[in-house]
């Protein structure tokens, strides 16, 4: 049979507008967002969105109008007709501007499938510059039902003179029926907070657009105005990041229980392993964080209730003055600022405590792109590249957040009874509700309360400090709040700890196996290698046989001193330039692939201590040096580790950025970090075990840096070496 071709094409069933309503549009509130976007592309400079009749599905409906350029016939018929067309993400690569200067915020042409998703028919009327207005009906339940073709539905679009819109006017207008869905007051709250939060909240950064929802049914759901509470933040933090990570920022902390104090300057944000690519695929951003320390006095003194707090809190995105979704919605921790609070309670900040603000501007972003469902930007490299900026800021945030934080109450002593928090929280709550307001209570005077220079951060009470019976109790209850907290965190702390220590005791075991079996292995080769073999061909495997465990041997090497870590390590006389030297080759690999170079310089001397205690504490010292030097923005690369005999001293110095003085008080407590997925106990434990060892590890002073490093500089220091007896300490 002679071969024959057939004309063919795709084409699609009408109830693929069913398929792509339902899968694309996650819910009401996005699908309402997608009609305002819509709005906003036309050049309108208001989109109303009214809900009526909610409680009767018969009747009730849902339009949305804006005053945008309107459509005209032919773009209604080839753009808003034509399912995926890219008219809009065309004119945003050529930079093609509306006439209020906005570039589309769309660029998929899948948008209009929210009205299907919303409600079984629309009435939409339309009107351009200089035209008539255009009406178009669609019945959804004909594509749904239909086995015809996509443009087998005929739609009819009626020109009429002008009715809805004025002859000089021109817009858009939705009006949606036959909804899908009951609206219940959790939808209808639901969206309210979506067109809330939709705009951004500074006026100076928002486009002319205004977004306005009009609910009978729901009166005090009506004000869609951005939040007014950003002003009473207690810590406030302004940044311009640019791709390669310079950031020029401005903290603020008017905190009611520490002084007014800001600050302001320019930093290379530390961005690590996270940056997976040499240059940037995301442009420039503007962060704006908003903190609050959820104390019930300090929140109080504020004026602002968590509740109100709750309905705002999280990082929200926002792309030429629009925001992105989901980024900043409950449950959403895109930046994982909940993730790392759970591992360190005490020095990171939760999704609950903050309002921030990323703004990016398409122009310079137009690899962020949107996902087909509408539910956020695709993760490529550009995104990874933004979450990776906004991480480090975030990181030189919480340095100047720990500096000024109020402290915390003094702990119990270690005898103390410890009795049941939650059970003594329970009992004054119960209290509360029968506590009187006739009976005077007095304040307490407490240090760590509200600072007493400004005696009115502290909400209530007369002028000798008494206050009622009722506010005593729920003070108490929030003073509970605070020291249940400070226990689970310490709690969460200790865990970390042991699970560091079991992770540390299975690694030695492995270590010690490992090295008693490569020993036995060398032992019986060399048995063999003795022996008399006919075989040429197994003689030459042994051969190669023995190469591998020698080069094993040698690798060890390098994990020997840890091998002590689950036994009594003996005190014994130590060489310090041995110590640096397996220091810097447990790094060797991340030295070289850095470009860094690194030596141990000056005159070796002993000390009578534990030798794996000594490489660790260097090993820590080295691999963070190399951290921060190959962070890059420095031709000049190089890690040093400086042996002074004459004073029993060893310094590690580097050419790095060197430490930020808002760490400086914190630096070696556990969980003290700028890394961008730093666990902040390398130097905690390094001071630990200089301790144990009788030494010090402290911050170089600048007189005994050489003037050639220009970046960190650790000294530790050993005891009198001149008079040590034979246990290691000063006799």
């Amino acid at each position: 049979m002679p071969e024959r071709s057939h004309n063919a094409a795709f084409r699609p069933r009408a109830r693929l507008v069913s398929i792509l309503g339902e899968h694309l549009i996650s819910d009401q509130a996005v699908g309402l967002v997608e009609l305002v976007k819509n709005s906003y592309d036309a050049d309108a400079s208001e989109a109303t969105v009214v809900l009526d009749h909610l409680a009767d599905p018969e009747i009730s409906s849902i339009m949305v109008t804006d005053d945008g350029s309107g459509m005209t016939i032919d773009d209604l018929m080839t753009k808003w007709l034509s399912p995926a067309v890219d008219h809009k993400d065309r004119k945003k690569r050529r930079g093609e501007r509306t006439a209020k200067g906005r570039l589309p915020i769309g660029e998929k042409g899948v948008g209009r499938f929210a009205v299907h998703h919303l409600g079984r028919h629309l009435r939409m009327v339309t009107k351009a510059a200089g035209g008539d207005e255009l009406l178009l009906d669609v019945d959804w339940d004909r594509f749904d039902a239909s086995e015809a073709f996509l443009d087998g539905v005929p739609l009819t679009v009626i020109e009429r003179s002008p009715q809805v819109f004025g002859a000089d006017s021109t817009g858009t207008q939705l009006e949606i029926t036959r909804l899908r869905v009951p609206w219940n007051d959790k939808l209808v709250r639901k969206v309210h907070r979506t067109l809330k939060r939709l705009q951004n909240p500074l006026r100076e950064n928002a486009p002319d657009f205004r977004v306005r929802l009009v609910c009978p049914e729901f009166a005090e759901l009506q004000d869609t105005d951005p939040t007014d509470i950003l002003d009473r933040a207690h810590y406030e933090f302004r940044a311009v990041i640019e791709p390669n990570g310079e950031c020029d920022y401005e903290y603020i902390c008017r905190h009611p229980a520490v002084t007014l104090r800001s600050r302001s300057g320019t930093e290379r944000l530390p961005l690590g392993e996270e940056r997976t690519s040499p240059s940037s695929e995301c442009g420039p951003l503007w962060l704006n964080l908003y903190v609050w320390d959820r104390t019930g006095d300090y929140m109080n003194w504020s004026g602002i209730s968590r509740s109100e707090l709750d309905a705002h809190s999280g990082v929200s995105l926002f792309r030429d003055g629009l925001r992105v979704l989901p980024y900043g919605e409950p449950g959403d921790d895109w930046l994982l600022l909940d993730q790392e609070r759970v591992q360190a309670p005490a020095k990171r900040i939760s999704n609950n405590q903050v309002i921030g603000l990323v703004q990016v501007d398409q122009s310079t972003s137009l690899q962020l792109r949107d996902k087909t469902d509408r539910q956020g930007l695709v993760e490529n490299q550009a995104f990874q590249d933004l979450r990776t900026l906004v991480r480090a800021a975030i990181r030189l945030f919480t340095a100047h957040w720990l500096a000024d934080r109020p402290p915390r109450e003094e702990r119990r002593p270690a005898n103390a009874p410890m009795g049941d928090i939650d059970t003594a929280r329970a009992l004054a709550s119960a209290i509360v509700e029968t506590a009187r307001d006739d009976v005077p209570v007095r304040r307490p005077k407490n240090r760590a309360a509200v600072n007493q220079d400004r005696p009115e951060s502290r909400p209530g009470g007369g002028e000798d400090g008494t206050i009622t019976q009722r506010q005593a109790v729920s003070e108490l209850v929030t003073e509970l709040d605070g020291v249940g907290a400070a226990l689970r965190e310490e709690r969460r702390q200790r865990d970390i700890m042991r699970q560091l220590a079991a992770t540390g005791l299975a690694a030695e075991r492995v270590v010690h196996e490992f090295g008693r079996q490569v020993a036995a292995a060398t032992m019986y080769l060399q048995q063999l290698e003795h022996r008399p073999l006919a075989d040429p061909a197994t003689a030459e495997a042994l051969s190669a046989t023995a190469v591998c465990l020698r080069t094993l041997r040698n690798e060890f090497r390098v994990l020997a001193p840890y091998e002590t870590a689950g036994r009594a390590d003996r005190m014994q006389r130590t060489s310090i330039l041995d110590a640096a030297n397996l220091a810097l080759l447990l790094n060797k690999h991340t030295l070289a692939s850095s470009g860094i170079v690194a030596s141990a310089q000056g005159d070796d001397f002993e000390v009578r201590s534990r030798p794996a205690a000594i490489v660790q504490i260097l090993d820590n010292l080295v691999h963070n040096a190399t951290y921060w030097v190959g962070l890059g923005g420095n031709e000049d690369r190089r890690v040093v580790v400086v042996l002074k005999a004459g004073t029993g001293e060893v310094m590690v110095t580097d050419s790095g950025p060197g430490v930020h003085p808002e760490i400086y008080g914190q630096l070696f407590q556990p969980f003290t970090t700028l890394k961008v997925e730093g666990t902040g106990l390398g130097l905690f434990i390094s001071a630990e075990l200089a301790d144990s060892l009788g030494c010090k590890l402290r911050l170089a002073s600048p007189e005994e840096r050489s003037p050639e490093f220009i970046g960190a500089a650790f000294v530790l220091q050993f005891p009198d070496i001149t008079n040590q007896g034979e246990d290691g300490s000063g006799g």
